[in-house]
């Protein structure tokens, strides 16, 4: 059956204004498809730069946190250090310490607490 039969509104010679009118509206359709492929595109770059924006801020947080960290364990290593020396040095001074070795108990000693009477001094 025609598109154009008896029944039809349209005879052969309205044909050329309804694909002009088909046309218009396909590219109608067309521009709007393009508009939204656009506007999809522009909203895709700028999620991307924002997603790159961020991994760049975490790196840089990384950087100075593996640095920080770094710092830290430096200092870490030095208390232990010191600790290291400070305790060689009151294990060399216990013997010689006239406080320790003069009215201290055996137990008190033992127990590393000064004996009452230096409690009072």
């Amino acid at each position: 059956m025609s598109l154009f039969n008896a029944t039809s509104n349209f005879t052969r010679n309205d044909a050329p204004g309804l694909r002009l009118f088909r046309k218009s509206e396909s590219s109608d359709d067309e521009e709007k498809r393009l508009k939204r492929r656009e506007k999809n595109r522009v909203a895709a770059q700028r999620s991307r730069k924002r997603q790159t924006q961020r991994a760049d801020e975490l790196h840089e947080a990384y950087e100075c946190l593996e640095q920080e960290n770094s710092l830290l364990r430096k200092e870490v290593q030095i208390l232990i250090e010191e600790q290291q020396r400070l305790t060689d040095a009151l294990k060399a001074h216990e013997p010689l310490c006239p406080i320790l070795n003069c009215g201290m108990t055996s137990t008190s000693r033992s127990i590393g607490t000064v004996s009452p009477e230096f409690m009072s001094r």
